[in-house]
């Protein structure tokens, strides 16, 4: 979908959808343009780089996406590739490329999805018609101002996730938490991949470095760059954050363990002796045991109060109830009922 939108030296504004009206319009220096390229074909794409008089390269960029946020300066405008935000799915982030070039009296925008915030301030600009007045370079504030502040919402809800995970993990790890946490990782890894860079853009923007940018709106991307230091800063906060969950969830895992491992070495322990005394009764013997009856009544009564005792005091000394000592026989019976 091709979307122009034409203010005239008269001040008559017109939207059109003809790139006949294109030409004429642009060899006047008071006129303003700006044209919205949505998913076009290489074809159209082609006449619009002729139109507008962009170079080749840029031309292979509207054609060949996947490119990084970049600006660059040609001898009659300059070209920008940014990105917006449209989601987080699982452990990727959902971002749009947008190619603009910005001349002395036009905005050229391309793209290949529709985008909601492009969309917004498009209707606005036909709607209130006194924004053109301010130039293209402040047409390119204003999208650019909607795609950083759609960075925020995504930012906020990562970080009351990353909260969650926090507090899931320490009280129950688990597999499950513990991808996510490694998802996570790898969307704020490609955050960052976008943000970094267009810091540089707009801090070059705010330089007033390139003749196609107005004074008064410099002040304006500016702001823009301040929002992407900020977002840059969130991100690495967000990092260190996922990074002492994923801590916290192998030392709550190496806690669990050692808690499972240190159970199963006492009831080992209460077993010892017990194989002992069955295998030392248990040997051939003429008559078992030694000829003695009342000797296997104490042989038994040993074998059923040696583990008693030794679980007894297993438990007092905190062994087997999360390293808190029972020196008491209420706590003894407390624990006993809310084991079992």
């Amino acid at each position: 979908m091709l979307r122009i939108l034409i203010r005239h030296t008269d001040g008559r504004v017109e939207a059109s959808s003809d790139l006949t009206t294109v030409a004429g319009v642009l060899m006047e220096p008071q006129s303003l343009i700006w044209a919205d390229a949505e998913g076009e074909a290489r074809e159209t794409l082609e006449a619009l780089a002729q139109l507008f008089r962009l170079h080749p390269i840029t031309l292979d960029d509207f054609i060949n996406r996947n490119q990084r946020p970049k600006i660059e300066e040609f001898d009659e405008y300059v070209f920008l590739v940014i990105h917006a935000l449209n989601t987080v799915r699982g452990d990727e982030l959902d971002t749009e490329e947008i190619h603009a070039a910005l001349r002395q009296n036009a905005l050229l925008t391309v793209h290949a999805r529709p985008l909601d915030h492009l969309c917004r301030i498009f209707d606005r600009t036909a709607r209130d018609t006194r924004i053109l007045q301010n130039g293209p370079s402040f047409l390119l504030y204003l999208l650019s101002d909607a795609l950083v502040d759609a960075y925020f919402p995504v930012l906020e809800a990562l970080e009351d996730e990353i909260d969650a995970l926090e507090d899931a993990v320490v009280q129950a790890p688990a597999r499950s938490r513990m991808l996510r946490v490694f998802e996570m990782k790898r969307v704020l890894v490609q955050f960052r991949k976008v943000i970094s860079p267009q810091r540089e853009v707009y801090n070059a923007l705010s330089r007033r470095d390139y003749p196609y940018i107005d004074a008064r709106t410099a002040v304006y991307f500016r702001d823009i760059h301040d929002h992407l230091v900020r977002a840059f800063e969130m991100i690495d906060s967000y990092r260190d954050l996922v990074a002492n969950t994923l801590d916290a969830h192998l030392a709550a895992t190496s806690n669990r363990l050692g808690q499972v491992m240190k159970q199963l070495t006492v009831i080992a322990t209460i077993f010892m002796p017990l194989s002992f005394l069955t295998g030392f009764f248990g040997m051939n013997f003429t008559t078992i045991p030694f000829d003695r009856p009342w000797l296997l009544a104490v042989v038994l009564t040993t074998m059923c109060l040696l583990p008693l005792g030794m679980l007894l005091m297993f438990l007092r000394s905190g062994w087997l109830a999360d390293n808190r000592r029972i020196t008491s026989w209420a706590r003894l019976r407390a624990w006993l009922f809310r084991r079992h």
